[in-house]
């Protein structure tokens, strides 16, 4: 028996939901999840095996000359976010690279996509600002909670959705996209604009109180911004 080692990894959050179908010839033999590491058994005659996921498809032959065989399943993303939505038009885009036992073992999402990604170590996060954020959202929730306007239910997901937002960044570990964290903070931004919008005139005072949170939180985010493309 050929002894196939496989290891998958999606980028930012992408299907990490969802199983990869792996095949050989035309039989279903395993299923692979994002982060998962898996050990497949073939026939000494296996010369490939191929994966599906929705319209992705893609085939690898294996080398005939070694067991056992160490691949790396990801997506081939490019450079850049336009690279990225074009690439995963591909159906292809799910591609495997035959590794050394060592390379396979150290692999993670960082070393598969630190080429394709501009990475934000936790250390170099904002938190003044993050607790900005969080004294904005936490306003927002907890005016939701007592108020008795036609729109609280919106309010209280927009404020709880963001201090969870914010509570995943804060207690991250290792470092996140650059890409995310922006993405991440311009969506918060959004939501505190819709909040304010969606306070009723009476109660003008909170409306004022979140607008200058957010005009502080808006123009410091920039700014960090701005340090981090200088650094």
């Amino acid at each position: 028996m050929k002894t196939v080692h496989l290891k998958l990894f999606f980028p930012r959050n992408w299907y990490h939901a969802r199983r990869l179908k792996i095949y050989h010839k035309s039989e279903l033999i395993a299923y692979i999840m994002h982060g998962d590491s898996l050990e497949i058994y073939l026939p000494d005659e296996a010369t490939s095996i191929h994966w599906k996921l929705d319209y992705f498809r893609n085939t690898i032959a294996l080398p005939q000359q070694q067991d056992p065989i160490y691949l790396l399943l990801f997506m081939d993303v490019g450079k850049g976010l336009i690279q990225l939505y074009r690439k995963t038009l591909n159906s292809r885009c799910i591609q495997g690279k035959v590794v050394t036992a060592e390379e396979f073992e150290h692999s993670t999402s960082a070393t598969i996509y630190q080429s394709h990604l501009e990475w934000l170590p936790i250390a170099r996060l904002d938190k003044s600002n993050l607790y900005i954020g969080l004294l904005t959202a936490s306003i927002t929730l907890f005016y939701s909670v007592y108020s008795k306007t036609e729109w609280r239910a919106i309010l209280f997901l927009l404020g709880g959705g963001t201090i969870l937002s914010f509570l995943i960044l804060l207690f991250e570990k290792d470092k996140i996209t650059l890409s995310d964290y922006k993405n991440r903070m311009w969506a918060t931004v959004g939501s505190f604009v819709l909040s304010i919008l969606l306070i009723p005139a009476k109660d003008y005072v909170v409306q004022i109180l979140l607008l200058i949170l957010t005009i502080g939180f808006t123009l410091r985010f920039i700014q960090h911004t701005q340090k981090l493309r200088t650094n």
